[in-house]
């Protein structure tokens, strides 16, 4: 108990750090705004702070722009999924079919645009007072320019989260496809990503028969072997995705997985597990494990099972977390310097980390408003360390379940946690 109060204390003081000085500007212009967002119309396409009516719908300028230049230029799109993508304002540029497509269906008019009002190219903004309050400015800020300028840490997280979500799109229906491959660990992380590949994605990632259900069943060992592998097949695919992991020597491209091999999973397991209270977690085919006891199960992944619906599945179910907030929670958690990696990587990693960080608690800044998103901010980044204890306790059951052949790994999962030889 004692360490765990030390734990939580030290992430607390890093967190307070964290926000004073990373953040400190964000918390200055974002408090001079929140008086302003709160009677602001919203955009009727992705819900961001409309500037007014454009094309007949109250709208962004973003959007506005977007579907100025789309009807103006008779640009086609095609969606690279089911034409049914999530468009709001942290993720309103990951497909602009969609984008388009909800531009017509909210009621933006191609009508009411005229070609010699409506020129392509760049058009100045507008500048908004109201953004910028009289005593918002003085002389330890005046460095940071136009008033443009001074409201742009409010928008810098849509590309981040907007890149992590689609990531986390394509992840997902990459585990509920039928495709599988037998490969080793080091074909697997030295190969270029499948999520990167949308030839791939078209023909392969399509919804497999067995992952749905008429009825509930409890879960098997053979169950779990199968899902296992599957989080952990996904897992080196969506590692892939990131730039720095792509630079990374294969002994760190290991080790940083190897790190996630517990955690990620069990990331995937509770967001998308249908809600059947907060002692179950139901996967994909209809098997679902809660707090019945397995006894042909070795007793630290029992104590495992345990810690996952407590200290993961009530906090998610509580806070309410969203995609885009779950997407960079993911990356944040798999980003994890305490990796037994490089120097080098470390650092890298690192700056990956907080610049993520940093973007996910803008998000949640706008959304929530400044004393709740600090709550939730705060209590989902106290989750790592939580976490983090719970992959140590059960690595070392793993190897323990290892030893006495409790359970049959395959040679994947042998490399994955033992090493390569």
């Amino acid at each position: 108990m004692l360490q765990t109060q030390c734990d939580a204390a030290y992430v607390i003081n890093n967190l307070a750090r964290f926000f004073f000085e990373c953040e400190s500007f964000l918390f200055r212009k974002c408090i001079n705004i929140l008086p302003f967002m709160e009677n602001k119309e919203l955009c009727l396409v992705c819900q961001d702070f409309s500037s007014g009516y454009h094309y007949g719908i109250p709208s962004c300028n973003g959007c506005k722009t977007f579907f100025r230049r789309t009807v103006m230029k008779k640009q086609k799109f095609v969606c690279q999924f089911d034409q049914n993508c999530p468009v709001d304002k942290s993720i309103r540029c990951a497909c602009r079919f969609c984008r388009f497509e909800k531009c017509l269906k909210v009621g933006m008019d191609k009508a009411a645009l005229q070609a010699s009002r409506d020129p392509i190219g760049y058009t100045k903004r507008t500048k908004k007072p109201e953004f910028q309050p009289a005593n918002s400015i003085n002389s330890d800020e005046s460095n940071y320019g136009s008033p443009e300028r001074q409201i742009s840490p409010v928008r810098t997280f849509e590309n981040t989260l907007s890149l992590l979500a689609v990531k986390e799109k394509s992840a997902n229906e990459l585990r509920l496809s039928a495709y599988l491959p037998k490969r080793s660990l080091k074909q697997a992380l030295c190969s270029k990503s499948l999520l990167n590949d949308p030839i791939f994605m078209n023909q392969h990632a399509t919804l497999s028969s067995r992952h749905s259900y008429q009825e509930l069943r409890f879960i098997t060992q053979d169950d779990y072997h199968y899902w296992h592998e599957r989080d952990w097949f996904v897992l080196t695919e969506y590692a892939k995705t990131f730039k720095i992991f792509q630079n990374m020597s294969y002994h760190d491209k290991a080790e940083l997985v190897r790190h996630a091999a517990i955690v990620i999973p069990v990331l995937n397991q509770v967001y998308n597990s249908p809600d059947h209270g907060l002692d179950t977690v139901v996967f994909p085919d209809g098997t679902y494990y809660d707090r019945t006891h397995e006894p042909t199960r070795p007793a630290g992944l029992n104590r495992k099972k345990y810690q996952v619906l407590d200290l993961v599945l009530k906090p998610f179910r509580e806070m309410e977390i969203n995609f885009n907030e779950f997407a960079a929670f993911k990356a944040i958690t798999f980003l994890n310097p305490d990796a037994d990696v490089s120097l080098e990587a470390k650092h890298e990693i690192n700056l990956e980390r907080v610049r993520i960080t940093k973007q996910l608690f803008g998000y949640m800044l706008q959304k929530d408003g400044l004393e709740k998103a600090i709550y939730r901010f705060g209590r989902l980044i106290l989750m790592g360390t939580t976490m983090s204890k719970m992959a140590c306790e059960s690595k070392e059951a793993v190897w323990i379940a290892d030893f006495f052949e409790n359970i049959g790994f395959t040679s994947f999962a042998k490399e994955l946690f033992f090493g390569d030889n």
